[in-house]
């Protein structure tokens, strides 16, 4: 599944356009959606490698119930949540399991590490 995109969910554009220009810069595919109902649908049509979702989302799925909605079909779908408002303090047990949680803001070489350990956690 390597040619399949990583999925990036973020409702905000100015932290979406800098994630894909450090994926694009990687060498990877990207499909974006600013929202969990479209991401479900891109989803659907072009399965992730891998998802990077806000975990603070507009509508009714935030970016943990998007994973765990996700990987029903995709059950070892490396999944990253990113969020601002996550601190070491926060319950990470309610989170999808194997879950990379990644702090906002956050730099190149934060990103590209989480993509390893979530990758490597799925296999």
């Amino acid at each position: 599944m390597t040619d399949s995109p990583i999925l990036l969910v973020e409702d905000d554009d100015s932290i979406a356009l800098i994630v894909e220009a450090i994926l694009s810069s990687a060498g990877q595919t990207i499909s974006r959606a600013s929202s969990a109902a479209e991401a479900l649908t891109l989803a659907g049509s072009h399965p992730p490698s891998l998802i990077i979702s806000d975990l603070n989302l507009p509508g009714a799925l935030n970016g943990d119930a998007l994973a765990r909605r996700l990987r029903e079909t995709q059950p070892d779908l490396p999944v990253i949540l990113i969020s601002g408002d996550f601190d070491d303090t926060s319950s990470r047990d309610d989170l999808v399991p194997g879950a990379v949680i990644l702090p906002k803001p956050f730099r190149r070489a934060a990103l590209i590490e989480a993509i390893e350990s979530a990758r490597a956690d799925s296999t």
